[in-house]
């Protein structure tokens, strides 16, 4: 195949449906044209498609240097879109640093960039950082170089965040809209399931070498990582998850805010470190993002233990009853900078006391290893 054929093919590959076929395509082709910055640009958003933010910021410092070394047209029109993957990879990383900077970029060339306002401002709401998101976005909306449709969809998400704020509703509210939609879907499924002989909330087990039944650990996972199952079919062992994807809900009033996410501050009387509430908490992948002080040198070691016995309490029925309301899945905790941490759990039809018991634990966590922030639910923790 000529170089030329190659880059059709790739061409005719984004095109398609198939992003792993795409990227095989744009490969083939940069390793005969690696000028060429738009086959690098469409394999930087490409990996961004697939989920992988490492090899698309590659791609998009790669693309960036390249336009950087040229001074022609193409070049200034590309610029920005290497930016715009740019913050998206950041985003997905998570790093909300790199990501503003990259916006930032954008707009001090292109101060009306709407993509760059749209993003800096969602970037900020989901930082915590209302006052700058609210500012993005009205100059966003004065600016108006958007589609009318992306125009008032962003209208509607700014009046709405600024609602939230003024109104100064308590952030439990979000937590309580997100697992009380989730349970009424879950018990919708599971009782017509169970009406075929399937078991809600089975927990995965294992016999061991002496022959004793216990729980079954994914390989590699924490020892406290049981797994429970949605729905499971006894007969066969055939298993059934209830939703495919984290139900992310609105409060009346506020539905805008399902778009993206706005960080709701709990009364900072009630405990000594800060605790944001995201307005997108799914329960069913419930994010929970511990900052310590700069005192705390190892976070991960520090708070895996109490994050482990919360945990297990919950896997075993301390939220719930011996029938329903169990945790079903806990991730591995991740490392966020030299600071924080973060888990996502599986809360399945757990009561909201699971999250009070939490909080209890890491107030008494926090006078021996200090806390700065915490956020439950999707977003970037305040600095």
């Amino acid at each position: 195949m000529s170089s030329d054929e190659k880059v059709e093919q790739a061409l005719a590959a984004l095109k398609g449906e198939d992003p792993e076929v795409a990227r095989a395509a744009l490969r083939a082709a940069l390793t005969d044209h690696p000028e060429r910055m738009d086959l690098v640009h469409a394999l930087a958003v490409t990996e961004l498609r697939l989920g992988d933010p490492h090899a698309a910021l590659d791609q998009a410092r790669k693309g960036k240097a390249m336009a950087e070394q040229r001074d022609d047209e193409a070049s200034a029109m590309l610029m920005p879109q290497f930016l715009l993957v740019q913050a998206a990879a950041c985003e997905d990383l998570p790093d909300p640093v790199g990501a503003e900077a990259s916006f930032l970029e954008i707009l001090r060339h292109e101060p009306t960039n709407p993509r760059a306002q749209q993003g800096l401002g969602h970037l900020y709401m989901a930082w915590g950082r209302s006052d700058d998101g609210l500012a993005a976005l009205d100059q966003h909306e004065a600016d108006a170089t958007d589609e009318p449709d992306v125009l008032d969809a962003t209208a509607a998400f700014r009046e709405a965040a600024r609602q939230i704020i003024a109104d100064d509703i308590h952030p439990k509210m979000l937590l309580e809209a997100h697992r009380g939609a989730y349970v009424e879907f879950f018990d919708h499924h599971a009782t017509q399931m169970a009406e075929k002989g399937w078991i809600a909330e089975a927990a995965r087990m294992m016999r061991t070498e002496e022959g004793d039944v216990v729980n079954s650990i994914p390989e590699g996972a924490r020892p406290y990582a049981a797994v429970r199952v949605d729905l499971v079919d006894p007969s066969n062992g055939q298993g059934g998850q209830v939703g495919d994807r984290p139900m992310v809900v609105a409060l009346a009033g506020y539905e805008a805010l399902a778009q993206a996410p706005v960080l709701v501050s709990w009364p900072t009387r009630e405990h000594p470190f800060g605790l944001w509430i995201s307005s997108q908490v799914p329960w069913d992948q419930l994010s929970v993002q511990i900052a310590f002080e700069p005192s705390v040198k190892d976070p991960i070691a520090v708070v895996d233990p109490v994050i482990g016995d919360w945990y297990t309490a919950g896997f075993d029925g301390a939220f719930g009853s011996q029938e329903r309301g169990r945790f079903h899945y806990i991730s591995d905790p991740q490392s966020l900078g030299p600071h924080a941490v973060q888990y996502d759990v599986d809360a399945g039809r757990a009561q909201l006391d699971a999250i009070t018991d939490l909080l209890r634990r890491l107030l008494v966590l926090h006078d021996r290893a200090p806390i700065s922030a915490v956020l439950l639910g999707r977003g970037y923790l305040p600095t």
